[in-house]
């Protein structure tokens, strides 16, 4: 599968000013919350999205595998 190129706009918060300011994050990646950002295309197409779960849990068992082994993020 080839990677999204499409954003997803956010707003976040500047300090404690109660001002926001528009941040785009790329399909795919960590969105500002630390979760993992999906556009609209991907979260309609039953496919991409399968692919993008599919993604992160491979992500998750890597992890499991070398936290067992003594390595990886903890």
């Amino acid at each position: 599968m080839s990677r999204c190129e499409n954003e997803v706009s956010y707003m976040t918060e500047i300090g404690d000013s109660m001002q926001y300011r528009e941040t785009m994050v790329r399909c795919g990646t960590t969105d500002p919350q630390g979760d993992r950002c999906i556009c609209e295309e991907c979260e309609n197409d039953s496919n991409k999205l399968r692919a993008h779960r599919d993604h992160v849990a491979n992500v998750e068992a890597d992890n499991a595998w070398l936290r067992s082994a003594g390595y990886g993020e903890y």
